[in-house]
Protein backbone atom coordinates (compact mmCIF):
# COMPACT_ATOMS: atom_id res chain seq x y z
CA UNK A 1 0.00 0.00 0.00
CA UNK A 2 1.34 3.22 -0.89
CA UNK A 3 1.90 6.75 1.08
CA UNK A 4 -1.32 7.84 -0.60
CA UNK A 5 -3.52 4.95 -0.09
CA UNK A 6 -2.30 4.86 3.81
CA UNK A 7 -3.52 8.64 3.83
CA UNK A 8 -6.73 8.13 2.39
CA UNK A 9 -7.84 5.35 4.70
CA UNK A 10 -6.18 6.68 7.59
CA UNK A 11 -8.61 9.93 6.56
CA UNK A 12 -11.58 7.42 6.20
CA UNK A 13 -11.24 5.85 9.68
CA UNK A 14 -10.46 8.76 11.83
CA UNK A 15 -13.82 10.56 9.72
CA UNK A 16 -15.53 6.66 10.74
CA UNK A 17 -14.81 6.98 14.22
CA UNK A 18 -15.95 10.32 14.60
CA UNK A 19 -19.38 9.98 12.92
CA UNK A 20 -19.88 6.80 15.35
CA UNK A 21 -19.44 9.28 17.86
CA UNK A 22 -22.02 12.14 16.31
CA UNK A 23 -24.36 9.59 15.46
CA UNK A 24 -24.77 8.59 19.36
CA UNK A 25 -24.85 12.18 20.32
CA UNK A 26 -27.64 12.35 17.36
CA UNK A 27 -29.52 9.94 18.70
CA UNK A 28 -29.81 11.50 22.21
CA UNK A 29 -30.77 14.57 21.35
CA UNK A 30 -33.95 13.08 19.75
CA UNK A 31 -34.49 10.60 22.54
CA UNK A 32 -33.91 13.74 24.31
CA UNK A 33 -36.75 15.48 22.68
CA UNK A 34 -39.06 12.85 22.00
CA UNK A 35 -39.25 12.40 25.59
CA UNK A 36 -40.33 15.73 26.53
CA UNK A 37 -44.25 16.77 26.98
CA UNK A 38 -45.42 18.04 23.78
CA UNK A 39 -47.04 20.79 25.96
CA UNK A 40 -43.87 22.46 26.95
CA UNK A 41 -43.02 22.77 22.69
CA UNK A 42 -43.74 26.18 23.39
CA UNK A 43 -42.01 27.43 19.92
CA UNK A 44 -43.84 25.32 17.59
CA UNK A 45 -46.96 26.49 18.84
CA UNK A 46 -47.12 29.77 16.38
CA UNK A 47 -45.96 28.07 13.51
CA UNK A 48 -48.22 25.31 13.95
CA UNK A 49 -51.19 27.77 14.52
CA UNK A 50 -50.03 29.76 11.52
CA UNK A 51 -50.15 26.82 9.13
CA UNK A 52 -53.89 25.57 10.37
CA UNK A 53 -54.71 29.46 10.01
CA UNK A 54 -54.02 29.56 6.55
CA UNK A 55 -55.86 26.71 5.86
CA UNK A 56 -58.47 27.92 7.25
CA UNK A 57 -58.76 31.29 5.01
CA UNK A 58 -57.49 33.31 8.07
CA UNK A 59 -54.61 35.30 8.42
CA UNK A 60 -51.37 33.77 10.24
CA UNK A 61 -50.02 37.15 10.65
CA UNK A 62 -52.91 38.56 13.05
CA UNK A 63 -52.29 37.42 16.86
CA UNK A 64 -56.73 37.01 16.83
CA UNK A 65 -56.44 34.59 14.29
CA UNK A 66 -54.00 32.67 15.78
CA UNK A 67 -55.57 32.68 19.27
CA UNK A 68 -59.09 31.48 17.52
CA UNK A 69 -57.15 28.91 15.92
CA UNK A 70 -55.73 27.35 19.44
CA UNK A 71 -59.09 27.48 21.23
CA UNK A 72 -60.35 25.90 18.49
CA UNK A 73 -58.00 23.25 18.38
CA UNK A 74 -58.22 23.04 22.27
CA UNK A 75 -54.52 22.36 22.92
CA UNK A 76 -52.84 23.03 26.54
CA UNK A 77 -49.51 24.05 25.83
CA UNK A 78 -48.02 25.35 29.08
CA UNK A 79 -46.52 28.62 27.35
CA UNK A 80 -48.78 29.32 24.80
CA UNK A 81 -46.87 31.98 22.11
CA UNK A 82 -49.12 33.54 19.36
CA UNK A 83 -45.77 35.04 17.81
CA UNK A 84 -46.10 36.75 14.34
CA UNK A 85 -43.13 37.79 13.81
CA UNK A 86 -42.08 35.12 11.27
CA UNK A 87 -42.57 35.57 7.82
CA UNK A 88 -45.90 34.65 5.97
CA UNK A 89 -44.03 32.24 3.50
CA UNK A 90 -43.06 29.91 6.39
CA UNK A 91 -46.63 29.19 7.39
CA UNK A 92 -47.60 28.43 3.53
CA UNK A 93 -44.53 26.36 3.26
CA UNK A 94 -45.70 24.17 5.99
CA UNK A 95 -49.33 23.11 4.67
CA UNK A 96 -48.36 19.57 4.20
CA UNK A 97 -48.33 19.50 8.26
CA UNK A 98 -51.62 22.06 9.04
CA UNK A 99 -54.04 19.66 9.11
CA UNK A 100 -52.17 17.30 11.30
CA UNK A 101 -52.50 17.43 15.44
CA UNK A 102 -50.22 19.40 17.37
CA UNK A 103 -48.55 16.54 18.43
CA UNK A 104 -47.96 14.72 14.34
CA UNK A 105 -47.03 17.95 13.51
CA UNK A 106 -44.24 18.50 16.51
CA UNK A 107 -42.99 14.86 15.56
CA UNK A 108 -42.27 15.75 12.02
CA UNK A 109 -41.13 19.46 12.48
CA UNK A 110 -38.28 18.26 14.41
CA UNK A 111 -37.00 15.23 11.96
CA UNK A 112 -37.01 18.15 9.78
CA UNK A 113 -35.37 20.19 12.09
CA UNK A 114 -32.64 17.56 13.16
CA UNK A 115 -32.20 16.29 9.79
CA UNK A 116 -31.59 19.80 8.18
CA UNK A 117 -29.43 20.49 10.84
CA UNK A 118 -27.06 17.36 10.76
CA UNK A 119 -27.05 17.58 6.78
CA UNK A 120 -26.18 20.80 7.02
CA UNK A 121 -23.43 21.22 9.46
CA UNK A 122 -21.99 18.18 7.70
CA UNK A 123 -21.86 20.03 4.78
CA UNK A 124 -20.31 22.99 6.16
CA UNK A 125 -17.65 21.23 7.69
CA UNK A 126 -16.17 20.46 4.48
CA UNK A 127 -15.82 23.89 3.01
CA UNK A 128 -11.85 24.14 1.82
CA UNK A 129 -11.36 20.07 1.83
CA UNK A 130 -10.94 17.61 -0.77
CA UNK A 131 -12.93 14.36 -0.89
CA UNK A 132 -10.68 12.11 1.20
CA UNK A 133 -10.30 14.83 3.97
CA UNK A 134 -14.20 15.80 3.85
CA UNK A 135 -16.13 13.00 5.68
CA UNK A 136 -13.84 13.44 8.76
CA UNK A 137 -14.47 17.17 8.39
CA UNK A 138 -18.18 16.69 8.04
CA UNK A 139 -18.17 14.40 10.94
CA UNK A 140 -16.00 17.06 12.93
CA UNK A 141 -19.07 19.42 12.82
CA UNK A 142 -21.84 17.28 13.44
CA UNK A 143 -19.99 16.23 16.27
CA UNK A 144 -19.09 19.50 17.20
CA UNK A 145 -22.46 20.84 17.21
CA UNK A 146 -23.65 18.84 20.19
CA UNK A 147 -20.69 17.95 21.75
CA UNK A 148 -19.22 22.01 21.89
CA UNK A 149 -22.84 23.30 22.36
CA UNK A 150 -24.19 21.24 24.98
CA UNK A 151 -27.92 21.49 25.38
CA UNK A 152 -28.28 23.80 22.59
CA UNK A 153 -29.46 21.05 20.06
CA UNK A 154 -31.48 19.16 22.81
CA UNK A 155 -33.59 21.55 24.38
CA UNK A 156 -34.21 23.55 21.14
CA UNK A 157 -35.03 20.03 19.56
CA UNK A 158 -37.51 19.68 22.24
CA UNK A 159 -39.31 23.13 21.86
CA UNK A 160 -39.58 23.01 18.14
CA UNK A 161 -37.37 26.05 17.62
CA UNK A 162 -37.04 26.75 14.10
CA UNK A 163 -32.81 28.23 14.82
CA UNK A 164 -31.95 24.39 14.53
CA UNK A 165 -32.94 24.44 10.30
CA UNK A 166 -31.60 28.04 9.78
CA UNK A 167 -28.52 26.96 10.93
CA UNK A 168 -28.68 24.08 9.28
CA UNK A 169 -29.74 25.51 5.78
CA UNK A 170 -26.79 28.43 6.31
CA UNK A 171 -24.64 25.50 6.71
CA UNK A 172 -26.38 23.72 3.25
CA UNK A 173 -25.25 27.26 1.72
CA UNK A 174 -21.63 27.22 2.90
CA UNK A 175 -20.97 23.76 1.53
CA UNK A 176 -22.63 24.44 -1.64
CA UNK A 177 -21.14 27.31 -2.37
CA UNK A 178 -17.81 25.93 -1.38
CA UNK A 179 -18.22 22.91 -4.26
CA UNK A 180 -18.97 24.90 -6.59
CA UNK A 181 -23.33 24.19 -6.34
CA UNK A 182 -23.73 28.00 -5.84
CA UNK A 183 -27.70 27.66 -7.33
CA UNK A 184 -28.41 24.81 -4.62
CA UNK A 185 -26.53 27.28 -2.11
CA UNK A 186 -28.48 30.05 -3.18
CA UNK A 187 -31.74 28.04 -2.77
CA UNK A 188 -30.96 27.65 0.51
CA UNK A 189 -30.58 30.63 1.67
CA UNK A 190 -34.65 31.68 0.01
CA UNK A 191 -35.79 29.02 1.98
CA UNK A 192 -33.72 30.74 4.72
CA UNK A 193 -35.04 33.85 4.12
CA UNK A 194 -39.09 32.45 3.95
CA UNK A 195 -38.62 30.89 7.37
CA UNK A 196 -36.87 33.60 9.27
CA UNK A 197 -35.03 36.43 7.66
CA UNK A 198 -31.53 36.75 8.58
CA UNK A 199 -30.32 33.61 6.17
CA UNK A 200 -30.90 36.28 3.11
CA UNK A 201 -27.53 37.60 3.75
CA UNK A 202 -26.10 34.34 2.55
CA UNK A 203 -26.58 36.12 -0.58
CA UNK A 204 -24.27 39.01 -0.18
CA UNK A 205 -21.18 36.51 -1.24
CA UNK A 206 -23.06 35.09 -4.13
CA UNK A 207 -23.11 38.77 -5.37
CA UNK A 208 -19.75 39.49 -5.11
CA UNK A 209 -18.35 36.17 -6.08
CA UNK A 210 -20.92 37.41 -9.48
CA UNK A 211 -22.90 33.58 -9.46
CA UNK A 212 -25.29 35.55 -11.44
CA UNK A 213 -26.79 32.27 -12.43
CA UNK A 214 -27.52 31.21 -8.64
CA UNK A 215 -28.98 34.92 -7.95
CA UNK A 216 -31.22 34.31 -11.01
CA UNK A 217 -32.03 30.83 -9.53
CA UNK A 218 -33.42 31.81 -6.22
CA UNK A 219 -35.08 35.18 -7.93
CA UNK A 220 -37.24 33.12 -9.49
CA UNK A 221 -37.86 31.09 -6.91
CA UNK A 222 -38.68 33.94 -4.56
CA UNK A 223 -40.91 35.34 -7.21
CA UNK A 224 -43.29 32.05 -7.19
CA UNK A 225 -42.66 31.67 -3.29
CA UNK A 226 -44.25 35.20 -2.97
CA UNK A 227 -47.09 34.57 -5.66
CA UNK A 228 -48.20 31.14 -3.73
CA UNK A 229 -47.55 33.66 -0.41
CA UNK A 230 -49.55 36.17 -1.78
CA UNK A 231 -52.37 33.71 -2.77
CA UNK A 232 -53.35 33.05 0.87
CA UNK A 233 -52.03 36.33 2.46
CA UNK A 234 -52.89 39.47 1.47
CA UNK A 235 -49.76 42.25 0.41
CA UNK A 236 -50.57 44.91 2.76
CA UNK A 237 -50.50 42.30 5.37
CA UNK A 238 -47.16 40.81 4.23
CA UNK A 239 -45.54 44.44 4.30
CA UNK A 240 -47.06 45.38 7.68
CA UNK A 241 -45.69 41.61 9.27
CA UNK A 242 -42.26 42.71 7.69
CA UNK A 243 -42.33 46.22 8.89
CA UNK A 244 -43.00 44.99 12.46
CA UNK A 245 -40.63 42.24 12.71
CA UNK A 246 -37.75 44.86 11.48
CA UNK A 247 -39.09 47.45 14.17
CA UNK A 248 -39.08 45.14 17.04
CA UNK A 249 -35.74 44.03 16.18
CA UNK A 250 -34.53 47.45 16.11
CA UNK A 251 -36.32 47.63 19.95
CA UNK A 252 -34.38 44.55 21.63
CA UNK A 253 -31.47 45.32 23.53
CA UNK A 254 -29.39 43.53 25.96
CA UNK A 255 -30.84 44.22 29.57
CA UNK A 256 -27.72 43.68 31.00
CA UNK A 257 -25.95 46.92 28.81
CA UNK A 258 -28.05 48.66 31.12
CA UNK A 259 -26.97 47.89 34.87
CA UNK A 260 -24.49 50.04 35.92
CA UNK A 261 -21.91 47.52 38.32
CA UNK A 262 -20.96 46.17 34.34
CA UNK A 263 -17.73 46.06 34.13
CA UNK A 264 -16.49 48.38 31.19
CA UNK A 265 -14.88 45.38 29.07
CA UNK A 266 -18.38 43.45 28.93
CA UNK A 267 -19.61 46.91 28.20
CA UNK A 268 -17.35 47.06 25.15
CA UNK A 269 -18.18 43.80 24.36
CA UNK A 270 -21.41 44.71 23.93
CA UNK A 271 -21.33 47.63 22.03
CA UNK A 272 -19.03 46.13 19.66
CA UNK A 273 -21.31 42.97 18.80
CA UNK A 274 -24.07 45.74 16.91
CA UNK A 275 -23.70 46.83 14.15
CA UNK A 276 -19.80 46.97 14.61
CA UNK A 277 -19.36 42.60 13.59
CA UNK A 278 -21.67 42.69 11.04
CA UNK A 279 -20.46 45.31 8.81
CA UNK A 280 -16.95 44.55 9.71
CA UNK A 281 -17.91 40.89 8.07
CA UNK A 282 -19.97 42.16 5.03
CA UNK A 283 -16.47 44.35 4.33
CA UNK A 284 -14.41 40.93 4.63
CA UNK A 285 -16.59 38.78 2.95
CA UNK A 286 -16.88 41.21 0.23
CA UNK A 287 -13.23 41.49 -0.14
CA UNK A 288 -11.88 37.96 0.32
CA UNK A 289 -14.33 37.08 -2.13
CA UNK A 290 -13.85 39.65 -4.74
CA UNK A 291 -9.74 39.07 -4.58
CA UNK A 292 -10.39 35.24 -5.65
CA UNK A 293 -12.78 35.87 -8.49
CA UNK A 294 -11.16 34.49 -10.98
CA UNK A 295 -10.06 31.20 -8.74
CA UNK A 296 -13.35 28.95 -8.81
CA UNK A 297 -11.60 27.19 -5.77
CA UNK A 298 -10.74 29.85 -3.74
CA UNK A 299 -13.28 31.77 -4.55
CA UNK A 300 -16.16 29.28 -3.39
CA UNK A 301 -14.02 28.62 0.12
CA UNK A 302 -14.27 32.30 0.55
CA UNK A 303 -17.42 32.73 0.17
CA UNK A 304 -18.28 29.32 1.91
CA UNK A 305 -16.21 31.04 4.65
CA UNK A 306 -17.76 34.48 4.68
CA UNK A 307 -20.99 32.67 5.36
CA UNK A 308 -20.00 31.61 8.31
CA UNK A 309 -18.25 34.61 9.24
CA UNK A 310 -21.67 35.97 8.84
CA UNK A 311 -23.33 33.78 10.76
CA UNK A 312 -21.08 34.22 13.76
CA UNK A 313 -21.54 38.05 13.72
CA UNK A 314 -25.35 37.52 14.07
CA UNK A 315 -24.63 34.71 16.78
CA UNK A 316 -22.78 37.67 18.62
CA UNK A 317 -25.32 39.83 18.13
CA UNK A 318 -28.64 37.95 19.53
CA UNK A 319 -26.77 35.58 22.10
CA UNK A 320 -26.97 38.84 24.05
CA UNK A 321 -30.29 39.23 23.67
CA UNK A 322 -30.89 35.58 24.45
CA UNK A 323 -28.96 32.43 25.28
CA UNK A 324 -30.20 29.80 22.87
CA UNK A 325 -28.86 32.49 20.06
CA UNK A 326 -25.50 31.27 20.36
CA UNK A 327 -26.79 28.38 17.93
CA UNK A 328 -26.11 30.47 15.02
CA UNK A 329 -22.09 30.42 15.52
CA UNK A 330 -22.40 26.63 14.98
CA UNK A 331 -21.63 27.25 11.06
CA UNK A 332 -18.67 29.00 12.07
CA UNK A 333 -17.65 26.56 14.47
CA UNK A 334 -17.48 24.00 11.22
CA UNK A 335 -15.63 25.96 9.55
CA UNK A 336 -13.06 26.35 12.53
CA UNK A 337 -13.10 22.81 13.71
CA UNK A 338 -12.12 21.57 10.09
CA UNK A 339 -10.19 24.39 9.12
CA UNK A 340 -6.67 22.17 9.97
CA UNK A 341 -7.55 19.32 7.32
CA UNK A 342 -7.78 22.15 4.44
CA UNK A 343 -5.17 22.12 1.91
CA UNK A 344 -4.68 25.70 1.66
CA UNK A 345 -4.50 25.79 6.00
CA UNK A 346 -1.69 27.63 7.71
CA UNK A 347 -0.65 27.01 11.40
CA UNK A 348 -2.46 29.35 12.35
CA UNK A 349 -5.41 26.98 11.45
CA UNK A 350 -4.82 25.06 14.40
CA UNK A 351 -6.36 28.22 16.38
CA UNK A 352 -9.80 27.19 14.85
CA UNK A 353 -9.98 24.01 17.14
CA UNK A 354 -9.70 25.66 21.05
CA UNK A 355 -12.08 29.02 18.64
CA UNK A 356 -14.45 25.97 18.17
CA UNK A 357 -15.20 25.42 21.71
CA UNK A 358 -15.54 28.96 23.48
CA UNK A 359 -18.69 28.20 24.13
CA UNK A 360 -18.83 25.18 26.28
CA UNK A 361 -15.45 26.68 28.23
CA UNK A 362 -16.81 29.91 28.67
CA UNK A 363 -20.21 28.83 30.15
CA UNK A 364 -19.99 25.93 32.67
CA UNK A 365 -19.62 23.15 31.02
CA UNK A 366 -22.32 24.10 28.44
CA UNK A 367 -25.03 24.42 31.04
CA UNK A 368 -26.11 27.60 30.50
CA UNK A 369 -28.81 27.72 33.15
CA UNK A 370 -26.06 27.63 35.92
CA UNK A 371 -24.14 30.25 34.03
CA UNK A 372 -23.63 33.42 35.57
CA UNK A 373 -23.82 36.58 33.22
CA UNK A 374 -24.62 33.61 30.56
CA UNK A 375 -25.51 36.29 27.70
CA UNK A 376 -22.93 38.42 28.47
CA UNK A 377 -20.42 35.29 28.24
CA UNK A 378 -21.75 34.11 25.00
CA UNK A 379 -21.47 37.30 23.12
CA UNK A 380 -17.47 37.18 24.64
CA UNK A 381 -17.39 33.35 23.21
CA UNK A 382 -19.30 34.53 19.84
CA UNK A 383 -16.63 37.26 18.95
CA UNK A 384 -13.99 35.29 19.91
CA UNK A 385 -14.86 32.43 17.64
CA UNK A 386 -15.54 35.36 14.96
CA UNK A 387 -12.20 36.78 15.20
CA UNK A 388 -10.17 33.07 14.60
CA UNK A 389 -13.05 33.37 11.31
CA UNK A 390 -11.86 37.01 10.60
CA UNK A 391 -8.28 35.64 10.09
CA UNK A 392 -9.19 32.93 8.05
CA UNK A 393 -10.65 34.72 5.58
CA UNK A 394 -8.20 37.88 5.49
CA UNK A 395 -5.72 34.95 4.81
CA UNK A 396 -7.90 33.72 2.33
CA UNK A 397 -7.90 37.37 0.77
CA UNK A 398 -3.95 37.62 0.46
CA UNK A 399 -1.78 38.94 -0.94
CA UNK A 400 -3.51 42.42 -0.23
CA UNK A 401 -3.55 46.12 -2.25
CA UNK A 402 -2.62 48.79 0.06
CA UNK A 403 -5.69 50.27 -0.94
CA UNK A 404 -7.31 46.77 0.20
CA UNK A 405 -4.85 47.23 3.46
CA UNK A 406 -5.84 51.11 4.79
CA UNK A 407 -9.79 50.42 3.79
CA UNK A 408 -9.78 47.41 6.05
CA UNK A 409 -7.58 49.31 9.04
CA UNK A 410 -10.14 52.26 8.73
CA UNK A 411 -13.12 50.05 9.66
CA UNK A 412 -11.55 48.15 12.33
CA UNK A 413 -10.47 51.78 14.01
CA UNK A 414 -13.94 52.89 12.79
CA UNK A 415 -15.50 49.93 15.38
CA UNK A 416 -13.45 50.83 18.18
CA UNK A 417 -13.60 53.89 18.14
CA UNK A 418 -17.65 53.53 17.74
CA UNK A 419 -17.74 50.68 20.80
CA UNK A 420 -15.39 53.28 22.90
CA UNK A 421 -17.69 56.23 22.98
CA UNK A 422 -20.72 54.24 23.52
CA UNK A 423 -18.44 52.44 25.99
CA UNK A 424 -16.61 55.49 27.71
CA UNK A 425 -17.84 58.37 26.42
CA UNK A 426 -21.79 57.59 25.90
CA UNK A 427 -23.74 60.56 23.70
CA UNK A 428 -26.55 60.43 26.38
CA UNK A 429 -27.00 61.33 30.14
CA UNK A 430 -25.46 57.43 31.03
CA UNK A 431 -26.38 53.38 31.05
CA UNK A 432 -29.27 54.05 33.73
CA UNK A 433 -30.80 56.57 30.98
CA UNK A 434 -30.97 53.75 27.68
CA UNK A 435 -33.61 54.32 25.72
CA UNK A 436 -36.46 51.69 26.65
CA UNK A 437 -36.33 48.61 25.12
CA UNK A 438 -37.74 45.49 24.64
CA UNK A 439 -36.12 42.98 27.48
CA UNK A 440 -34.25 40.76 25.22
CA UNK A 441 -32.20 38.18 27.69
CA UNK A 442 -35.24 38.72 30.42
CA UNK A 443 -37.22 36.15 27.89
CA UNK A 444 -34.14 33.46 28.18
CA UNK A 445 -35.44 30.68 30.79
CA UNK A 446 -34.13 30.22 33.96
CA UNK A 447 -34.51 25.96 33.24
CA UNK A 448 -34.46 23.65 30.28
CA UNK A 449 -38.79 23.40 29.33
CA UNK A 450 -37.93 19.91 28.77
CA UNK A 451 -37.13 16.35 29.93
CA UNK A 452 -35.84 16.73 33.54
CA UNK A 453 -32.10 17.07 34.07
CA UNK A 454 -29.71 15.07 36.39
CA UNK A 455 -26.85 17.41 38.10
CA UNK A 456 -24.15 16.37 35.44
CA UNK A 457 -26.18 17.51 32.46
CA UNK A 458 -27.30 14.46 30.64
CA UNK A 459 -30.58 13.89 29.51
CA UNK A 460 -32.87 11.33 31.32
Amino acid sequence: MNRSSRTTWAFGAAGALVAVAAASKVRAAWDYAAASDPASASDSLPLYLGAKAVAQGLDPTDTASLEAVYAAAELNVTKAIFSVLYPPSLHVLLQPLAELSHYGFLFYWRLLLLGTLVIGLGCAGTVGLDRKRAPLGAALAIFGAFALFPLFVDVQLGLGQPNLIIVGLFGLAMGAVARGWAVLGGLAALIGAAIKLVPAIAFWPLFWGRRWRAVGVATVAGLVLAGWTLAHVPFDRVIDNLASTLAFQRTVEPHWLHDPSLPDWGRFVGFLRRPALLVLSLALTAGAVWANRFDAGARGEASAVGIGLLATALAADSAGVGAYYATMAMPGMAVLISWPLSSRASRTAWLGVPAAGLVVWLTNGGLIYSTPDVELKLVVACTGMWSVIAWRMVQLSRPWSMGGRGLAAGLVVLALVHASVWTWRPPFRGHKALPDASPGSLTTPNAPPVAPMPHDGTPR
